[in-house]
């Protein structure tokens, strides 16, 4: 740890803006502490060393340490390409991940450098961390940022993250900071036997942050988180879709490029049919689990994106990545109603299309499955294994990738 990091900050703290900084740096961790996305006091301490402010230098303090995304660098499109994460999202990674002092870190994604300087705190002056970045103004912008707070002893590296960098391996801990569809050979072959790898894995357009640990070659899930990642660009790089659902609302289905997407477009504005399902849960409930059970039982599984809630006449379960499933031209999505049971909401699905009444119904049929096999603290699991060696992955899902394949389990 620096020297001025452990008084709290960095270069800046002389500076009169200092006060401000710190102020609404600890504030930050109390509502992170409160929302559950903060638990360690080993996170807690890195998170107060780190002067974020310093590493998104076009926000102001105040815009710094609020729980946001900060976009650093748009394509010629104007379409975000690299930002800072939202600090929720962060710590919620961090605490996957358990760092432990002296333990050597891979990091793919640099981003702004803020990342690395939180896994140099966790892993202290007798640890190592190498960050990697597709992209040479994210390395050069990470580096001139970790120099300037004290954490130069970071190593950054220009690459590509799809074949992460050898010379610093085996790592005890990798982490990647990209959305990312597989599981590709050089994390499998940087990790050491007992080590963890976290990553924003993409699952027929469905996206957790997961934790793996792995052994005897093969990865295995401890923890789950919902989360959102600007995807992978370079050899890892997975083409998407997008297909807009109504006619003149802002209203999407987004999937992967290996679902026959375009039957959905303009159902919508169709007739359609309603199941309810009898399932309850909490508004604002973590449904992580759900959707991704869903992603595993349909192939057609996609995101359905309404930002500013016009989707008709349901109330979705989500206005951002609500869970949506396509099958030729029909089209079924998960909605929810007011239960008026401690302010439960009950889960529903609407079908649209020729046959969208049954495929809402088989939609219905696997939130029910879903509802009794994995409730009450009943947790899905994932095993990745790699085609070309291990045992054969089995599960109550199998997910086929590239370079890996995915065993849903539940226990």
């Amino acid at each position: 740890m620096s020297e001025h990091a452990r008084t709290s900050g960095g270069p800046a703290d002389a500076a009169p803006e200092r006060g401000e900084a710190w102020r609404r740096r600890t504030a930050l961790v109390s509502k992170l502490r409160e929302r559950g996305a903060l638990q360690s006091r080993r996170v807690e301490r890195a998170v107060l060393a780190v002067p974020r402010h310093r590493f998104v230098p076009e926000v102001s303090v105040k815009a710094a340490y609020q729980d946001e995304v900060v976009v650093t660098k748009r394509n010629s499109e104007g379409d975000p390409i690299s930002s800072a994460s939202q600090p929720s999202i962060v710590t919620q990674m961090l605490e996957q991940l358990d760092v432990r002092p002296g333990q050597r870190v891979l990091e793919i994604g640099a981003g702004t450098g803020y990342n690395a300087a939180l896994l140099a705190e966790l892993v202290g002056e007798d640890g190592a961390v190498t960050t990697v970045d597709l992209d040479a103004d994210s390395i050069r912008r990470a580096r001139e940022a970790l120099e300037a707070t004290g954490y130069g002893r970071v190593r950054v590296v220009h690459g590509d993250g799809e074949i992460g960098f050898a010379d610093g391996a085996p790592y005890d801990r990798v982490i990647v900071t990209v959305g990312t569809w597989d599981l590709p050979p050089a994390w499998w072959e940087q990790l050491a036997d007992g080590g963890r790898l976290v990553a924003p894995l993409q699952i027929r357009s469905s996206e957790h942050s997961i934790a793996f640990d792995y052994s005897d070659g093969v990865m295995r899930s401890s923890s789950i988180v919902c989360c959102g990642f600007m995807p992978m660009r370079g050899l890892g790089a997975h083409q998407s879709q997008t297909v807009e659902l109504a006619e003149g609302r802002i209203i999407t289905f987004h999937a992967d490029r290996e679902v026959a997407a375009e039957g959905a477009r303009g159902l919508l504005d169709e007739r359609g049919t309603t199941v309810w399902t009898g399932v309850r849960v909490l508004p604002g409930a973590d449904v992580a689990q759900l959707s991704l059970w869903l992603a595993c039982a349909f192939t057609g599984y996609g995101r359905m994106n309404a930002p500013f809630g016009d989707h008709g006449s349901l109330r979705l379960l989500l206005r951002w990545a609500n869970p949506a499933v396509v099958d030729g031209g029909d089209f079924a999505y998960v909605a929810c109603r007011r239960a008026d049971i401690k302010g439960e909401v009950e889960l529903g699905v609407r079908g649209h299309g020729p046959a969208g009444d049954g495929l809402a119904h088989k939609v219905a049929e696997q939130i029910q499955v879903w509802d009794r096999e994995c409730r009450d603290h009943v947790r899905l699991k994932l095993e990745a294994h790699r085609p070309d060696s291990g045992p054969i992955a089995a599960g109550r899902f199998v997910v086929p990738k590239r370079h890996s394949r995915l065993a849903i389990l539940v226990e």
